[in-house]
């Protein structure tokens, strides 16, 4: 038994239960024929009856104390996938891939009903590392998407233009933090479609794409217009890893094309492309440059 086949037994039970079922002769469905001992073929079809649907669904109940009748997928989590089979690993989510970091600029994370002081006073912290899965609402109203992990712990002191003094930052998360980058996105798609997103990344291709493929987002944060040429041609203006972004400066210049950028991004990109330079969110702090938010809706 593995995901797949559960999730294809899953399928074939809810299909008219009480009549028979044909499907195309695949491989995962001999496989399920083999392995349960039910089922035949007849002009190139597996054919299921009634009686051998029951039978799989008996079986696979046995099996992993799960009803494939009722329930389409197997558990996402380890811990809850252990209380019904001995390969936790059947799992679709690996250990630790639930992991999300969230900060808060007032200290405060509000989630599920409760209120979390993460006392930023007494010790310097990029926030709590906790489980996605875990969070069943938020009572925050503002969400910023953070790239990069050196700017989690600033969300105190750093000081933001129109920020919701209660807004709650979430790293984008990496391979290496314990933090996971889809953990973050699932976060964002379940909670921000009726928040006010915000995505704050370096001003450089790869930034942009992270604003502009985030779920629900409004905005993305980064250095105010006035400042982009000096930011650009600055000293600490990073040009070495342009040439590695090429695919997301493509991904732009498609939106741009398509007249689908904001103009203020539309701007940006242009000068971006000039310069050959991008400018990175731990060199904004150390310039204390301005920052502004600009709208990532798409020009009509």
């Amino acid at each position: 038994m593995n995901r797949q086949m559960f999730q294809w037994i899953s399928q074939l039970v809810r299909d008219k239960p009480n009549q028979a079922s044909s499907r195309p002769l695949s491989q995962m469905g001999q496989q399920v024929r083999t392995h349960y001992g039910c089922g035949y073929i007849g002009n190139n079809r597996l054919i299921f009856s009634a009686e051998d649907k029951r039978h799989l669904r008996r079986q696979v109940l046995a099996e992993v104390g799960r009803d494939p009748f009722t329930i389409e997928q197997l558990p996402s989590d380890r811990l809850e996938m252990a209380q019904y089979h001995p390969d936790e690993k059947l799992a679709a989510k690996p250990a630790g891939g639930d992991q999300l970091l969230l900060n808060s600029v007032d200290g405060i994370i509000r989630l599920n009903g409760e209120q979390i002081q993460l006392h930023p006073k007494s010790i310097r912290s990029a926030g709590l590392l906790c489980l996605n899965s875990s969070i069943e609402t938020i009572q925050h109203q503002t969400i910023v998407v953070v790239e990069n992990l050196a700017i989690m712990p600033l969300c105190h002191g750093w000081q933001m233009p129109c920020l919701d003094r209660q807004a709650l930052w979430v790293y984008r998360g990496d391979h290496r933090s314990g933090a996971k980058a889809q953990a973050c996105r699932d976060f964002v798609d379940r909670f921000g479609v009726d928040k006010t997103v915000i995505v704050f990344s370096d001003m450089d291709p790869k930034g942009l794409e992270i604003a502009l493929t985030m779920p629900h987002v409004n905005y993305w944060l980064g250095p105010e217009q006035v400042a982009w040429s000096t930011c650009l041609q600055s000293p600490l203006a990073n040009r070495e890893g342009f040439n590695l972004q090429s695919a997301a400066l493509a991904y732009l210049e498609r939106l741009s094309e398509q007249e689908k950028l904001a103009e203020a991004l539309n701007k940006l990109l242009i000068s971006i492309k000039q310069e050959r330079a991008s400018f990175r969110q731990e060199h904004m702090f150390s310039r204390q440059v301005g920052l502004e938010l600009f709208p990532l809706s798409f020009r009509p």
